[in-house]
């Protein structure tokens, strides 16, 4: 099931929404080696990896190399890395064109009734602690892995839960898969079942999508309105 737009319009203008999906975008096409092994390097040199975000140091040789997170490192890679600032540079990479459309295109559809509603200062704040805890929630569960952690993927998670907070019974327009993709709508509430129980199918076939990312951002988004009582629109 394939989210294509909700029906619900915005009554301000989402900028910070727009800044968000733009600078990704300038950053994918810009910034991003589009070699394969360059772009695997610059991951590595500047996105967050679990490994470095638990020991908080840089990743050394020999564990790369023997994939082995609690070896006494020999000598760092990149040793200069900030690791807290990587954690915020992740969430603007993006794997490949798949990706990035996928998640900005979500990000649209949830992040500017979001924005709406909680308004610009408290969006902004709202953005940056569901990156970094959906970033932190992924590393702390696979504490010995090295592998970058890259996308939006976890904020975009904890618009899903806001949203399903805010408007539970708004309709999205989505594209449903029966041999063929044909349009239909759907609830949010409905649409965001589905999309748990397809994280739980995610978490036993595949380990390459961090749907430990994705869980812990929507709880957080969905709680964080929840404890701070903000108004539900249930029409």
């Amino acid at each position: 099931m394939i989210p294509i737009s909700d029906i619900n319009p915005a009554k301000n203008t989402p900028f910070i929404s727009r800044f968000f999906i733009i600078f990704s975008g300038l950053v994918f096409i810009f910034i991003q080696p589009k070699n394969n092994i360059d772009l695997i390097n610059f991951f590595y040199k500047y996105s967050a990896i679990p490994c470095e975000v638990v020991s908080k140091s840089p990743l050394a040789a020999n564990q790369y190399y023997f994939n082995k997170c609690n070896l006494v490192p020999d000598y760092f890679i990149f040793p200069d890395k900030n690791i807290l600032l990587s954690i915020f540079i992740s969430l603007f990479l993006h794997a490949n064109f798949i990706h990035i459309v996928g998640n900005l295109w979500s990000f649209w559809i949830f992040g500017n009734n979001v924005e709406d509603k909680l308004g610009k200062t408290r969006f902004i704040l709202f953005l940056t602690l569901s990156g970094f805890l959906s970033v932190l929630g992924h590393a702390i569960i696979n504490q010995n892995n090295i592998n970058p952690i890259v996308g939006a993927s976890g904020i975009v998670s904890a618009l899903m839960g806001a949203y399903l907070y805010l408007f539970p019974n708004a309709r999205l327009l989505v594209l449903v898969p029966f041999g063929i993709l044909f349009p239909t709508t759907i609830k949010a509430k409905y649409f965001m079942i589905f999309w748990l129980l397809s994280q739980l199918l995610i978490a036993l076939q595949t380990s390459n999508i961090s749907w430990e990312a994705h869980i812990s951002g929507f709880i957080f988004g969905f709680f964080i309105l929840k404890i701070f009582n903000y108004k539900r629109y249930t029409f």
